[in-house]
């Protein structure tokens, strides 16, 4: 099968999505298919990548300044460069993975030369309006976000999405399209208990105590600031370091001043992101995953600490709950701090409880295996074929 993944965000970028797509990439690739993506490119130039085995194609593409200090690229008017790879290339399939320009562009191209079309969803409104969270009239900013969103994906032929709870938002705001959650996945072989980060530790100098761990954006729709709130309740029960380890901007500024002022700024470590070298190895030092963000349909980075054999505690907004859903975590009220605390609290001071949740959570990565999500992607791609060819033919 000749399938085409067209996204607004691909490896290296490291949010969800993007590494949720470059794993399935490679694991169909891996299953004998002939796979390529289009992606924005860091440069106003076009151009082609590989990467063991699938192509990538660059369209031009500029930095979002508002957005993670520049770190993201955002694709300019890319519907030539898309319909001349999708004419060239000829996919059987066309998996678009971000409504944005490339997935706009990709979709009037397949549409126009009749191929199927898949919508993958990894975005909910917060993750979309984060860099406009000074504007005004955030939830009327929120609502529209919620009909374009619908709107988009309901023209594809059948969507997916990484869990059932986001599978139920998407329905409770009108998608009528087929929707079927399938996990984003995890590679396994790289996020396991076996993993020695105790290097990393010696580099930025943590102490030899209780590690709360957050990996991932630091950004206003992560909601950072519950955790941080937390730390001093936490401190009052039991001895412990907090390690937050991604790069921001602003926000990021604003979390380190507000550790400051809480006086708790010695047991807060704040790191850029790791290099992909170093990133698996990070949680072997952690003996919380602790995940504040409301605005998650699966969270890779909680699926990565779980994969380790972390015991998370998680918001109980978004889909969060569905990685706590084996007794290997705490799930908290929204922006309650002290509950978030006392979450901790209860896994640091019991290690026994640690131990079982740890051993739960290993339990649970068991159904997230690549393998078996690629297999689900291709028993949908061969579904929407199927369907196609029926319409064609009558």
């Amino acid at each position: 099968m000749k399938i085409l993944l067209a996204t607004e965000s691909y490896y290296p970028n490291i949010d969800g999505g993007a590494v949720a797509q470059h794993n399935l990439t490679l694991e169909l690739k891996k299953q004998g298919h002939e796979v390529c993506v289009i992606a924005p490119g860091s440069t106003y130039k076009n151009k082609i990548e590989k990467d063991n085995g699938t192509t990538i194609y660059r369209t031009k593409g500029v930095k979002l300044p508002l957005y993670m200090k520049g770190r993201y690229h955002f694709s300019i008017f890319p519907y030539f460069q898309v319909k001349k790879i999708i004419k060239n290339f000829k996919p059987d399939i066309v998996n678009i993975c971000s409504p944005y320009p490339i997935g706009i562009s990709a979709y009037i191209c397949a549409r126009k030369q009749g191929i199927p079309v898949v919508g993958s969803i990894h975005i909910l409104p917060g993750n979309m309006i984060t860099p406009f969270h000074k504007l005004k009239n955030q939830e009327r900013i929120e609502n529209y976000s919620w009909r374009y969103l619908v709107y988009f994906f309901n023209l594809v032929d059948w969507a997916t999405i990484p869990t059932k709870t986001g599978a139920d938002m998407y329905k409770e705001r009108g998608l009528i399209t087929n929707i079927t959650p399938i996990s984003n996945g995890l590679k396994t072989d790289l996020f396991n208990p076996k993993n020695n980060g105790e290097y990393l530790r010696k580099k930025f100098g943590l102490p030899k105590k209780n590690i709360v761990l957050y990996t991932g954006r630091i950004n206003e729709e992560k909601n950072l600031d519950v955790l941080i709130n937390a730390i001093p309740h936490v401190l009052k029960e039991v001895d412990a370091h907090f390690l937050l380890v991604g790069s921001g901007g602003e926000y990021k500024e604003n979390l380190i001043r507000l550790s400051k002022e809480l006086n708790v700024i010695k047991n807060t470590t704040f790191t850029d992101f790791l290099d992909w070298d170093d990133y698996p190895n990070i949680y072997s030092i952690a003996d919380v995953f602790a995940m504040p963000s409301e605005a998650e349909l699966q969270s890779i980075v909680t699926m990565e600490a779980v994969a380790s054999g972390l015991p998370i505690v998680v918001v109980d907004k978004g889909a969060l709950h569905e990685l706590a859903s084996m007794n290997n975590g705490f799930v908290f009220k929204s922006k309650n701090s002290e509950q978030m605390a006392g979450s901790i609290v209860k896994i640091l001071k019991d290690e026994k409880l640690k131990k079982q949740m740890g051993a739960k959570s290993l339990e649970l990565i068991k159904d997230h295996a690549m393998e078996s999500i690629a297999a689900k992607f291709e028993k949908i791609y061969e579904k929407v074929l199927k369907k196609h060819s029926e319409n064609k033919n009558r």
